[in-house]
């Protein structure tokens, strides 16, 4: 059953096609909260908020713009709510999967990470979210127009100097990145 018809059916008071939307995007709208909350038990708590508003605000979802859009406009909406809230606490994020047969696969792997962590620490708020959703969520420049609600040329614009500005910043500082 595609996203559409499913999406119509929960309109039209089957609430148990619900489900489908909830396994379809769960993953990916838990990696970006996660990517902007930085604190996973907060995560869980935005993504269960997510979902709830979604499915009591999908009567309200016209069809206008991609569906992606607008559940992701919600995702980046709960998000900086909750970092207005906490004033952008960060807390380290830790890979959840740990092999512990291979440690110095998983020590290269924690190291990586922080350093990426700190490289994107460097953007500014809308580069990085154009990053997340471009690279992370996959949606289409005209999908992270809706969702940021900035201007086609914006979406470009900022995707290109956020590469460019990333790339600046691993010639000189060097790291696992360097080559990018």
């Amino acid at each position: 059953m595609e996203m559409d018809e499913v999406i119509t059916r929960v309109k039209n008071g089957e609430s148990h096609h619900f489900a489908h939307i909830v396994k379809h995007y769960e993953q990916k709208v838990f990696t970006t909260v996660i990517r902007i909350v930085k604190n996973r038990a907060a995560a869980e708590d935005i993504v269960q908020d997510i979902f709830i508003k979604v499915f009591y605000s999908l009567h309200k979802y016209k069809k206008i713009g991609s569906f992606n859009a607008w559940l992701y406009r919600i995702v980046v909406n709960n998000c900086f709510d909750y970092l207005r809230i906490h004033k952008l606490q960060t807390i380290r994020i830790d890979s959840d999967v740990m092999d512990n047969r291979y440690p110095e696969k998983v020590l290269l792997l924690h190291e990586r990470n922080e350093q990426l962590e700190k490289l994107l620490q460097q953007l500014d708020e809308t580069e990085y979210m154009v990053l997340l959703l471009k690279y992370v969520n996959e949606l289409s420049y005209d999908e992270i127009s809706e969702v940021l609600q900035i201007s086609l040329n914006d979406v470009r614009n900022k995707l290109h100097r956020s590469k460019r500005k990333l790339r600046s910043i691993t010639m000189t500082k060097g790291g696992y990145f360097y080559e990018m």
